[in-house]
C-alpha cells in the first residue's frame, strides 16, 4: 500500500509542476512517470539494501533523486544552444524563439492588438518604447517554457536599427497586463523590403536579457542575436500586413529553422 500511496503523491507533484510551468505534456509526462518509476524503485531496493534505514529517509532519499535529476536536466536543456541551418528558401520569416505559438494578432493604426488595464486600444509604442508600426502589421507571441532553447534568432536578413531596453518588473507572464509591466528588450531589424522587430521580455523568473549584437550589426537570417534567461516570451512584430502566415495558434516552433511566414 506505500509504494501506491508514494507514487500517487510522487507523480502528482511533478504534474502539479507541469501545469504550473506549461510545459509540453507530451514530454513532461513521460518523464514524470519516469521519475516517479525511479523513486518507487529507490523506495523499494533502499528497503532490501537498508533494511535499518528508518521510513522517513528511505522516502526522503527516494524523493530527493528523482528531483535533482529533473532540476539537473531542466538546467542542460536551458543551456543548450544547438547549431542550427535555416532553411533554403527566400522571402522567409522564421521564429525567433523556441516555444508554442499563442497568437496572431493584426496591428492597426499602431495599436497593440491585446486589450491590456481595461482599454481596448493602446499605442504599441506603449510595448515596444518605439514608434515602430505606424499602420498595419502582424504581431506573433511566442511562449517558452523552461525545456526551450533559450538563444534568439535574427528571422531575417537585415541590419540591426535599434536595440532599447525597456525597464520593469518581474512578473508572471500568465498576468496579461505583464507584457506591458515587465521588463524587456526591443530588437529592430530592417532588411530591403520589410522591418521586423522582436521582443524579448521577462518573466517572474528572469532577471536577465542579454544581447549578443550591437546597433548598426548586419545579421543574417538565423543568426544568434541575444539570449532570455529561463521560460519567458519572445514577441515577432511584422511592419506587413500582406504576408503569409504559415503558422497556427498551438504550433510548436523553433528559432532559425521554423517558417512564419513568407512575403
Amino acid at each position: 500500500m506505500i509504494y501506491i500511496i508514494y507514487s500517487a503523491l510522487l507523480i502528482s507533484f511533478f504534474l502539479v509542476l507541469i501545469r504550473k510551468w506549461e510545459i509540453n505534456p507530451n514530454v513532461s509526462i513521460p518523464w514524470a512517470v519516469l521519475m516517479t518509476v525511479l523513486g518507487v524503485s529507490i523506495l523499494f531496493l533502499s528497503e532490501k539494501i537498508l533494511p535499518d534505514l528508518s521510513d522517513f529517509f528511505r522516502l526522503l532519499i527516494s524523493t530527493i533523486v528523482p528531483v535533482i535529476i529533473s532540476f539537473l536536466t531542466i538546467v542542460y536543456l536551458f543551456l543548450r544552444d544547438p547549431e542550427r541551418t535555416p532553411p533554403q528558401k527566400n522571402n522567409v520569416i522564421l521564429s525567433p524563439a523556441d516555444g508554442k505559438v499563442i497568437y496572431i494578432n493584426e496591428i492597426n493604426k499602431g495599436d497593440f492588438p491585446i486589450a491590456i488595464k481595461g482599454k481596448n486600444k493602446i499605442p504599441l509604442s506603449d510595448f515596444t518604447g518605439e514608434d515602430f508600426i505606424p499602420d498595419r502589421g502582424i504581431h506573433i507571441g511566442i511562449a517558452m517554457s523552461f525545456i526551450h532553447v533559450h538563444v534568439n534568432r535574427s528571422p531575417i536578413d537585415g541590419k540591426i536599427s535599434k536595440i532599447k531596453k525597456i525597464p520593469g518588473e518581474f512578473n508572471s507572464l500568465k498576468h496579461i497586463n505583464s507584457l506591458l509591466e515587465n521588463e524587456r528588450v526591443f530588437t529592430q531589424i530592417n532588411s530591403k523590403n520589410l522591418k521586423v522587430g522582436i521582443v524579448q521580455i521577462a518573466s517572474r523568473l528572469i532577471r536577465r536579457i542579454e544581447s549578443y549584437k550591437k546597433e548598426n550589426d548586419n545579421v543574417e537570417i538565423g543568426d544568434r542575436i541575444g539570449i532570455i534567461k529561463f521560460g519567458s516570451q519572445v514577441d515577432l512584430l511584422i511592419d506587413n500586413p500582406d504576408i503569409k502566415i504559415k503558422i497556427n495558434i498551438g504550433d510548436e516552433v523553433k528559432a532559425g529553422t521554423s517558417v512564419l511566414a513568407e512575403y
